[in-house]
């Protein structure tokens, strides 16, 4: 009878510590679990400078109170999404660090504004060899302190937009040598992308500096249905391939062609130009049509080259009007010269407010007989909200770190 006794003693005893060891181990593993995401997202955060961390904690610690085995590891899943975000969102921020650190543009707790400007002499020749001394910059007619100036061969992302309807059809032959002979100018560090566009819009090659699918894409071009203009650039600065282009050590450019007005896009020329207007994007527009001398609004090819030409203006390119498909190679052979020549300037306004207000910027030159081509002007504070709220996160997790310029995006960008 002890003998049964002591055994089922024994018995009870190793049960009960074996309970007691599974619960242990069972917490053990929660705690394990959460603390490990916990610290994995604190560490990930931190290096990003985000914010994200005291939540993913507490959204961790809730998950405690779980006690059914199977949700042991819904914590790690949930913290490993939030970590995968701030790895992104890290990942953004430290690229934008380390490419605006190359000049010529950056941004830290100020926006710097960004200027691709041409300069050419009463032959039309474009000028190189000027000093920063050279140039003045105005914003609403107040003189402006130059911080940044280059002129060095800067990488070119460029999308070359061809009319492809059907009236263009007699002009493709011609139009699709031009533009392979556009293409052949690209240096190594140049990427393009060929756009074509009716009444629909295709990307027939995506940004690429491989010249044999260029140009391949270029002899893919056909002629076929209505003219979408405006369509056209609307698709081409909001579509997300061509805004990941943008770089500080890149001028981005479009260079459109087309043969006549529009008759069958959804936005209109407005929302086109003050599209482009935001961008830091010159365009150059090539118009198969002289301008006439009427200004009646009636004529639509008047319409066509007033659009083509204001768009051009404000963006700091150039509209070209050749009387024949001869003159087309010389016109991109031009935009090609001008886009290697540009001066980059740039200058931190001394207006602090950021209200989101249109700013007209003027550039004089203290060299007689000189023109200068450049943007018109910019919208004050027009970051976009994801890389401003990341700043602002950065910001306030990394307290007296901020110290360091924190480099964001031009305010134009």
């Amino acid at each position: 009878m002890k003998r049964l006794q002591a055994t089922s003693e024994r018995t009870l005893t190793r049960r009960m510590s074996q309970t007691r060891k599974a619960r242990a181990d069972h917490r053990r593993r929660r705690w394990l679990a959460t603390s490990w995401t916990t610290a994995v997202t604190k560490i990930i955060v931190g290096s990003a400078g985000m914010v994200f961390a005291d939540r993913a904690a507490v959204a961790s610690r809730g998950q405690r109170i779980m006690r059914h085995r199977n949700r042991t590891w819904a914590p790690l899943a949930s913290a490993l999404a939030g970590a995968m975000v701030a790895v992104a969102l890290a990942r953004g921020v430290h690229a934008e660090t380390n490419a605006t650190r190359r000049i010529p543009t950056f941004s830290s707790t100020v926006d710097v504004v960004n200027l691709n400007v041409s300069v050419s002499d009463g032959h039309d020749r474009h000028v190189t060899g000027l000093a920063p001394d050279d140039f003045k910059i105005f914003e609403d007619g107040v003189p402006q302190q130059l911080c940044l100036f280059t002129q060095e061969r800067l990488p070119i992302s460029l999308a070359i937009l061809v009319d492809s309807s059907l009236s263009m059809q007699p002009n493709l032959p011609a139009v699709k040598t031009a533009a392979m002979r556009l293409v052949r100018t690209l240096g190594p560090g140049d990427q393009a992308e060929i756009i074509q566009f009716n009444h629909k819009f295709a990307v027939l090659q995506d940004f690429t500096n491989e010249q044999a699918k260029l140009e391949a894409a270029v002899r893919g071009i056909t002629a076929d249905g209505a003219t979408g203009v405006y369509n056209a650039l609307y698709f081409t600065l909001k579509d997300p391939r061509f805004r990941r282009q943008r770089d500080d050590m890149t001028r981005q450019a479009i260079v459109i062609l087309s043969d006549g007005e529009d008759t069958s896009s959804l936005v209109s020329d407005d929302q086109v130009l003050e599209l482009a207007k935001k961008g830091n994007v010159t365009i150059f527009a090539i118009s198969l049509r002289a301008p006439r001398t009427s200004t009646l609004d009636t004529e639509a090819p008047d319409r066509a080259s007033f659009f083509l030409t204001a768009l051009a203006r404000e963006t700091g390119g150039r509209s070209y009007f050749p009387a024949g498909l001869a003159q087309i190679d010389g016109v991109y052979d031009r935009i090609a010269d001008e886009l290697r020549t540009q001066y980059a300037l740039g200058y931190v306004s001394s207006n602090p407010m950021r209200d989101g207000k249109w700013r007209r910027i003027a550039i004089e030159i203290n060299q007689g007989n000189l023109m200068l081509r450049h943007k018109q002007g910019y919208y004050a504070g027009a970051l976009r909200a994801l890389r401003s709220a990341v700043g602002a996160a950065a910001s306030a997790a990394t307290g007296a770190a901020t110290a360091l310029p924190r480099l964001q995006p031009s305010p134009q960008d």
